[in-house]
This record gives C-alpha cells, sequence and structure tokens, in this order.
C-alpha cells in the first residue's frame, strides 16, 4: 500500500550523508546536533505519524496535517528531514512494520522478513518492538521517539 504525502519537484529535496562522527547538516547550512535531535517531538507530530497507520486511504486534510507537522517539526526544510520513519504496523498479521519516506511513496507495510530499501531495515527491531511511537531515519543515526515525545538517539 503506498500513499502519496510529500508532493515534490524532481530533484527538490536534496538528502545530505554525514560521517558517523560529523553533525547532520541542514538547508539553512545549520548543523543539526545530537542535542537538538534529541529534543521533545509535539504531540501534533507524534500523532500525525500514528495516523499514518489506519489501513485506509489518508484524506486530503489528514494528508495536509501530516504535512504540516513534519514541517513545523523540522522549520528548515526538507534537508533537515529525516529520510523516513519506520513504525509498528498494527494492521495485524503477516504485517510487522510499516514505512514512511519523503520519497513521494510515502507509506508501505512490511511483513515479517520482507526486506525493507534505503537504510530502513536498520530501525525494524526497534519500530517492530512497539515501544516507540516511530523510529526516525537519518543517514547516520536512528532517533527513536516515545509516545510522549521524548527521543533516543542511537548513533549509525
Amino acid at each position: 500500500m503506498v500513499r502519496q504525502i510529500f508532493i515534490n519537484k524532481p530533484g527538490t529535496i536534496k538528502l545530505q550523508t554525514a560521517r558517523q562522527t560529523a553533525p547532520m547538516v541542514s538547508s539553512s547550512g545549520r548543523q543539526l546536533s545530537v542535542e537538538q535531535l534529541r529534543r521533545r517531538r509535539s504531540s501534533s507530530y507524534v500523532d500525525a505519524l500514528r495516523k499514518l497507520d489506519t489501513g485506509g486511504p489518508v484524506s486530503a486534510t489528514g494528508i495536509d496535517a501530516i504535512r504540516d507537522a513534519v514541517a513545523a517539526e523540522f522549520p528548515d526544510g526538507p534537508a533537515s528531514w529525516p529520510l523516513g520513519w519506520v513504525s509498528k504496523c498494527y494492521l495485524g498479521a503477516p504485517y510487522e512494520v510499516h514505512i514512511v519516506d519523503i520519497s513521494g511513496h510515502i507509506i508501505r507495510h512490511f511483513k515479517r522478513g520482507e526486506a525493507m530499501p534505503g537504510g530502513m531495515e536498520r530501525a525494524r527491531s526497534l519500530a517492530a518492538s512497539g515501544r516507540y511511537a516511530a523510529i526516525e531515519v537519518f543517514s547516520d543515526r536512528l532517533v527513536a521517539i516515545a509516545d510522549d515525545g521524548t527521543t533516543s538517539v542511537s548513533m549509525g
């Protein structure tokens, strides 16, 4: 199941990679430090990510709310956004987790053992545990988001 949420013109999203010890750089040139990534996420952002696992189509209003929540949480623009998000899937067997990515193909549900693309696999076990609302996947780290918005950063 694929949903389009972040619709961008080709070439407008530039993803930057960084060495594990280097801070991430946003589109404004500001460095995103581990401390910035550790900041508590807003309840509207966490709620928006939770609404992705509804199993049915997301309304245009819902899509706008999700896009607005992500943009508010990462105000430096798409270059500061995670590569994607991985969350526990509550659709039931055989599905285990789902991903949301910024390529425009936003939500896809994965069965147990089904390979996940683009570096998302490294977040699978954290997401499948159900202990976190979502896992943000950056090029060089994972940020686990608890239900209350608190975060845990994992390098690598």
